[in-house]
């Protein structure tokens, strides 16, 4: 780091970056709103990997709790790679463009751009994170559950905004993401580098954390730093004893204004009275929250940031190498503290709480838990010199849904504290924190303490997670109400029959949308439409067998039965995958975005049906790329993993590194010996296809195809022993294979049992009490499953004559210039009788050493299974 970049840096960011680099810890980071905590934790990060430093992993996975910020952040980094690229003359945009994704990605449900976490930098959300972690991710089929669990326990993890992360059951429950990632986070803390932050944690969450993390606290508390951050920057509070309304919004409006509202219902009601109350005056009205579509949010963030951000549109780009915080910058629609630009007043959710970066001079906001407020009010005077006002409005005491989706217990806690300061309150950032701990102290002891009982069970449900790869563990580990996404359509069965996550879907809480189901069956009813929504049911024919990666899964909608129970809808609702709702129940318009039809607004049906998100384009283009398979010795497909594991700039070797290294160590093996076992993995994991069985059903494939008539590859010279064969995923050519008498084979766990002496001999096992056998299991299990995630029986399998010598070719190849060995004389040669691979697989168990192995197979199956996908790549 240069002398000029360490200036730079605030001396909390520079903190950050000695920790992380020279003491190897983790962190917990707590600074004031808008002091610049993104930049703290990713600067590290990309000055490691500029200088191929080994103090973080090169892969790093960012998680916020609201897919807006995911957004924001990736628009704010995504250019840094290109320009690391051209400052050292990297080839990082080349290669990942050969991957057919982007170096720097998003991963969220409307935008699920990164499914196996690929990128260099992924921002997704926390639910995205945690359930690729518990080995049920939401955007990969049943058999690729195993995948992303060792992208998560093989990055760097940045965790932000933990207080948004959700409970189960707020207030009643501890249950949820907010434990779960702690969990998660003790489970790792030896093994990667993470840093978890927000601007709002109480004190003794703060401390009681770092020492359940074994993490360094880096919190900002010197006044002198504290006043840099401010720069002169002043904002208060108030509390007013009424309801917000489009009035007394008005009332107090001078040329920009944000407003806040608990649920996206009142925003959009609140959105329609002031468009009628200024039709006459001179004011913009902009309404935001999470129910737009992708191309709309972007639109109306973009504009918001445009007129209230730090600086204009060039400046941003011009100063983003470094860490754009000239605290001195003020932008030119501010003069001496006051905002002189465009008459605008936003309308939002909690979306902008940590979602967008700007500022406004007028807050106005529902009554909400102290932590949730002072996100808030982190838009109101953010930058430097500025001066703003923060309004929060107690409500009726008769009306209780301002205070929802917040617990009302909390919510009057702190109305309370509210109430205790002065009429007219100034707020830094260490009042803000007394509030904090006024409101949420007493909470944080009860979470930590409920934790500290329900430690154990929520383990022992990530390990049964991790066994059994059953999506229903994401409503006791994530959240019980994941919003239920809600696509429109009139005939999704002939339009939407693959990956309906990427359709425009909007996601509605289960509980919101149960409580209207009457409403809208009662609709459906007077105009005789027959249903009021369809659930997405996996055909079971995807599941079936060995399963083939490169087939999308089949889905079709089948309508949802009515309730007039809205307990027992609201549970079905939140367990479907995505459902879809009739257009004449449902709607989107143009100003207020997704809008139920059942009264709440003065709005009719426009028409509109869900399409295909614009982001799928790629990786639509990259499976039509993929589909088609042609023909390749076992020579040649090894020969693709192996340039896919090693290729130096972006190989999967070099990014697993970091991973590895850490688990040597803590497992005692020596260096390299985590490399040396994936290398007999790629080389071994497809022996079951060198069987007399399977190479007998492939020479049978490809002479029917040419009896066929159709254009396949010349059928070689014998001895020739195929990896892949000709198939191009036509109608015609599956109805072919079906017709065929013998059937392909399985492999994968037959593998095992024809590699498993080589296996363990050369990795220098000759008793079953050996420190390696860990190691030999997790291969096993690694080569077993590199198809499905449940395999476990193996049939009746004996190798074809040849076999031999083709496994020293590959074994020459993937060893390069490494000095293990290998005995080909202990390849199975005889027959070997169907089974369980019993005993000699790694299953995800509980206790240290368990624990160790386990990551080691999901580090280990995601190593094979990616390079696996990547070998017909040329690099």
């Amino acid at each position: 780091m240069t002398n000029e970049q360490k200036r730079t840096l605030r001396p909390f960011q520079r903190d950050v970056l000695r920790i992380l680099q020279q003491e190897k810890r983790s962190i917990i980071l707590q600074a004031p709103t808008g002091a610049g905590k993104t930049d703290a934790v990713l600067y590290p990060y990309v000055q490691c990997l500029e200088h191929n430093g080994d103090w973080l992993a090169r892969t790093c996975l960012y998680a916020t709790p609201m897919r807006v910020l995911c957004n924001q952040f990736y628009h704010k980094f995504r250019g840094r790679i290109e320009r690391l690229d051209k400052k050292k003359g990297g080839r990082l945009a080349e290669i990942y463009e050969k991957l057919a994704c982007e170096p720097v990605s998003l991963q969220t449900g409307e935008q699920p751009n990164d499914p196996q976490f690929e990128a260099l930098l992924s921002f997704c959300t926390i639910d995205q994170l945690l359930a690729s972690f518990l080995a049920v991710p939401y955007s990969l089929q049943r058999g690729r559950h195993n995948l992303n669990v060792g992208a998560v326990i093989g990055s760097y993890l940045v965790l932000d905004e933990f207080h948004l992360y959700p409970l189960v059951k707020e207030g009643t429950d501890i249950l949820g993401a907010r434990t779960t990632v702690l969990a998660m986070l003790c489970l790792l803390k030896e093994v990667t580098r993470f840093v978890l932050m927000t601007a709002t944690f109480s004190t003794t969450l703060l401390e009681e954390l770092a020492q359940l993390l074994d993490a360094v606290v880096v919190k900002v508390e010197d006044d002198e730093e504290l006043r840099l951050i401010s720069n002169g920057r002043q904002r208060t509070f108030e509390l007013v004893a009424s309801p917000l309304s489009a009035d007394t919004i008005l009332a107090q409006h001078h040329r920009c204004s944000l407003v806040v509202c608990n649920t996206v219902l009142r925003a959009q009601q609140c959105y329609w009275e002031l468009k009628e109350l200024t039709q006459q005056r001179d004011i913009e009205i902009v309404l935001l929250h999470s129910r737009l579509t992708t191309g709309d949010r972007t639109k109306r963030s973009k504009m918001i940031m445009e007129e209230l951000s730090r600086l204009n549109h060039a400046d941003r780009e011009a100063r983003s190498s470094v860490l754009m915080h000239e605290l001195g910058q003020a932008p030119e629609m501010w003069k001496d503290g006051h905002y002189y630009g465009k008459n605008l007043i936003v309308v939002a959710t909690q979306v902008v709480e940590v979602g967008l970066d700007i500022s406004v001079e007028t807050l106005h906001t529902e009554l909400a838990p102290a932590n949730s407020l002072v996100q808030r009010a982190g838009r109101c005077a953010r930058f430097a010199r500025q001066q703003g006002r923060v309004l929060i409005y107690e409500g009726d005491a008769q009306e209780t849904q301002t205070t929802l989706p917040y617990s009302k217990a909390l919510c009057e806690k702190t109305l309370l504290a509210l109430r205790d300061l002065p009429p007219v309150a100034m707020m830094g950032f260490k009042q803000e924190q007394a509030l904090i701990d006024a409101v949420h102290t007493e909470e944080d002891k009860k979470l930590l303490e409920q934790y500290a009982i329900k430690h154990d069970f929520i383990k022992k449900q990530i390990f049964e997670s991790l066994c059994t790869n059953e999506r229903g563990v994401v409503t006791t580990l994530i959240r019980d109400v994941a919003q239920v996404q809600v696509l429109i359509h009139e005939n999704p069965n002939e339009a939407i029959k693959q990956e309906p996550w990427r359709w425009q879907s909007f996601a509605l809480h289960p509980a919101s949308l149960a409580s209207r189901w009457q409403v809208l069956d009662q609709r459906a009813a007077d105009l005789d439409l027959g249903w009021v929504g369809r659930e997405a049911v996996l055909q079971p024919e995807s599941e079936k067998g060995e399963p083939d990666n490169r087939l999308k899964a089949q889905y079709q909608w089948d309508i949802l039965p009515s309730s007039k129970n809205t307990d027992s809808m609201r549970k079905r609702l939140a367990e479907t995958l995505m459902i879809v709702l009739h257009p004449q129940l449902a709607t989107y318009h143009e100003e207020l975005g997704f809008v139920l039809l059942d009264g709440s607004l003065p709005i009719a049906s426009t028409g509109y049906q869900s399409t295909p998100l614009l982001q799928a384009k790629a990786q639509d283009e990259k499976h039509d790329r993929d589909r088609t398979i042609h023909v390749e010795s076992y020579q040649q497909h090894i020969g693709g993993l192996m340039k896919a594991y090693a290729y130096a700039p972006g190989g999967l070797r070099g990014n697993l590194h970091y991973v590895a290294t850490r688990l040597e160590e803590l497992m005692g093996f020596s260096a390299g010996l985590i490399d040396h076992a994936i290398c007999l993995a790629l080389a071994c994991h497809d022996l079951g296809e060198l069987s007399q069985a399977w190479q007998q059903w492939a020479w049978s494939w490809q002479r029917s195809l040419e009896q066929e008539g159709v254009e396949t590859t010349l059928l070689p010279q014998e001895p020739f022993f195929f990896a892949k064969t000709d198939f191009d995923y036509s109608k015609e050519q599956r109805l072919l294979q079906q017709m065929m008498k013998q059937k392909r084979p399985n492999h994968a766990c037959e593998s095992v049992m024809l590699g498993f002496a080589l296996i363990a001999d050369s990795l220098g096992i000759d008793d079953p009490t050996s420190a390696r056998v860990p190691l030999l299991y997790a291969v096993c299990a690694a080569i077993a499953r590199h198809h499905t995630a449940q395999a476990q029986e193996f049939g009746e399998v004996v190798l074809a004559q040849g076999a031999e010598q083709v496994m020293r070719d590959v074994l020459e190849n993937v060893k390069q210039d490494a000095t293990w060995r290998y005995n080909l004389s202990l390849l199975e040669t005889c027959r070997v009788k169907h089974g369980k691979l019993d005993g000699i697989v790694t299953i995800p168990q509980l206790g240290r050493q368990h624990e160790l192995e386990t990551w080691l197979y999901f580090v280990m199956v995601r190593a094979l299974r990616l390079a696996d996908q990547r070998a017909g790549i040329r690099w």
